[in-house]
């Protein structure tokens, strides 16, 4: 038997970009990069509308890198 590139699985990333939304509710938002791994992302960071740190949540997965 032949091995093709069909016959083969594609790897799995191990990081993949992520979008973390501010918890202020003003809609700011950034991408980051976590591990697959992992559980999703809570970060203490600046929000520039609101002018405060505040936290921000992993929103949604945007791409495997």
């Amino acid at each position: 038997m032949f091995l093709t590139t069909a016959n083969l699985a594609k790897a799995k990333s191990k990081t993949i970009l992520v979008q973390m939304m501010s918890a202020a509710g003003t809609g700011y938002f950034f991408n980051t990069k976590r591990s697959r791994i992992k559980d999703k992302m809570v970060i203490r960071k600046h929000d520039p509308l609101v002018n405060k740190h505040v936290l921000f949540f992993e929103k949604r997965k945007i791409k495997s890198i």
